[in-house]
């Protein structure tokens, strides 16, 4: 769509967006355009404005989830189990269910 600024005729930004190609991403964030595809890159640049994002390590954003399902599945007297099968001290799982949340 066109609008009028100024009494000359300029281009929507969302026409352009119709139009950019992969082509048009620079090579570094090739990788991401592959992952999430060229529409949600677009919302992504759309969203960040330039600024630079900080993404946490997976494992990070599993954690709570870990937690949350070892304190659904400690019933006071598993936690060697629960240890074994998390990959964690019976101490770790011990604050977990405490609520102390070690990192």
């Amino acid at each position: 769509m066109l609008s009028m600024v100024c009494g000359v005729m300029q281009m929507d930004n969302d026409v352009l967006l119709k139009h950019v190609d992969v082509s048009d991403i620079p090579e570094t964030y090739q990788p991401v355009v592959s992952l999430i595809g060229l529409d949600n890159f677009l919302k992504l640049c759309q969203y960040a404005m330039g600024d630079e994002l900080y993404f946490p390590m997976q494992e990070s954003v599993l954690r709570n989830a870990r937690n949350r399902l070892i304190i659904q599945e400690y019933n006071g007297h598993n936690l060697a189990e629960l240890s074994q099968k998390y990959n964690l001290t019976a101490k770790h799982i011990s604050n977990i269910v405490k609520g102390l949340n070690p990192p």
